[in-house]
């Protein structure tokens, strides 16, 4: 192996361990401070179905399964005449108003007292929280249903109480205070509407669910990018190491060199196969990097970043990964693929070759580990807490 290319490959290695190093002191710290309890629990887009239902909002319209198919939308479950759970419940639910701010994500309160929680009584009670009819609606219905739909549907409590207590320290009705995240008619998670972190996690990925059409399509294309790239870096290696014709090869080089412009070197370059073919398959693999880098960019802009949902060795691997790619990619790739270029545009194919060497192992490592971080925060079967 040339030394260029044992240079680079070393520089990988190195960016690896301390990674991995600098990432197993932060796992270990992390668990050891971890509150007891999970942030909330993630279904991610297997969770199922919430099913057909049909409800009556405050206002007196109908709200079926059909209405709420294509929205992102919160659950929680209250009844008016709750002096315990309840207001904490709502008013939390006033704060994910407030603070969900002009994000696409409908607020939705089921009623697990829908006999005496009339359109009319929750009209009142969602005044006294300043509901915002658009955003936030106040539903009823029959109670067998409504509760079966609850614990069958949402998985969570909701049940008569059997013997509440005399002197009212008990709630009449049984429920959880948990908050259901439902995405265009799936169960995607359950948060505790008591845990601020939990609060936290699921205005992002609120949030992130919210997002338009083709910002959530920007992650696959990104990845897609990635492994372009990797395509075209060994397609454009292989080009100029075939074994023909290295002496045509080098005389190209020198034409190409004695051209006083660009224009005029890269005209001498595709007369050999062997340069037409490098000069072509770099120039697409730079021109996928920069188009990845804008895609990438554009996409963190709106939906900021994403918690890995795994624990353990899967989340130090992850991790491990995700920093010598970041740190690689800021501090080796784009460094050495300039300087690759520029020497390349002044004539110098021999201070070219010699970066190129090192450029290639960092920048084909960036490349299939952008691949390899997509799968993994997106594609990889884990159950998270956040």
């Amino acid at each position: 192996m040339a030394s260029g290319y044992r240079l680079g490959s070393w520089i990988v290695v190195v960016a690896i361990l301390l990674s991995g190093a600098l990432c197993l002191a932060w796992v270990r710290a992390a668990s050891r401070t971890a509150a007891g309890s999970p942030a909330g629990q993630n279904l991610g887009d297997a969770g199922d179905p919430i099913g057909p239902f049909s409800l009556v909002e405050r206002s007196g319209e109908a709200v079926t399964d059909a209405t709420l198919r294509d929205r992102v939308w919160v659950a929680s479950f209250i009844f008016t005449r709750c002096k315990l759970s309840c207001p904490r419940i709502t008013s939390v639910m006033k704060s994910l108003q407030d603070r969900l701010g002009d994000a696409d994500v409908k607020l939705v309160s089921i009623s697990v007292d829908p006999e005496y929680d009339t359109p009319e009584v929750l009209a009142e009670y969602a005044r006294t929280f300043g509901a915002d009819p658009d955003r936030w609606w106040f539903l009823t219905g029959p109670k067998d249903e409504t509760l079966e739909l609850i614990r069958k549907n949402f998985l969570v409590t909701a049940m008569t109480n059997p013997s509440p207590a005399a002197d009212g320290s008990d709630e009449a009705v049984i429920h959880s205070d948990r908050l259901a995240l439902v995405d265009r008619g799936r169960l995607v998670g359950l948060f505790e509407s008591g845990d601020p972190q939990a609060l936290d996690a699921l205005i992002v990925q609120a949030k992130r669910r919210a997002l338009p059409p083709w910002v959530r399509s920007l992650p696959p294309i990104n990845a897609s990018l990635n492994a372009l790239c990797t395509v075209l870096l060994l397609l454009g290696w292989r080009a100029i190491r075939r074994p023909s014709g290295p002496a045509n090869l080098a005389a190209t080089e020198q034409e190409a060199h004695a051209r006083p412009t660009v224009a005029g070197r890269l005209a001498a370059l595709w007369g050999s196969p062997a340069a037409r073919g490098h000069v072509l398959a770099m120039g697409l693999a730079v021109l996928a990097s920069a188009i990845f880098l804008g895609s990438y960019l554009t996409y963190h802009a709106f939906a900021g970043s994403k918690r890995f949902p795994g624990e353990g060795f899967t989340k130090w691997a992850y991790l491990t990964i995700l920093t010598s790619h970041s740190l690689l990619a800021a501090l080796a790739a784009l460094p050495l693929v300039g300087t690759v270029l520029y020497r390349a545009i002044r004539g110098d194919y021999a201070g070219h070759a010699r970066a190129a060497r090192v450029a290639f192992p960092v920048w084909l490592y960036v490349s299939i580990t952008g691949v390899v971080i997509y799968w993994m925060l997106y594609q990889l079967p884990l159950g998270s807490t956040g």
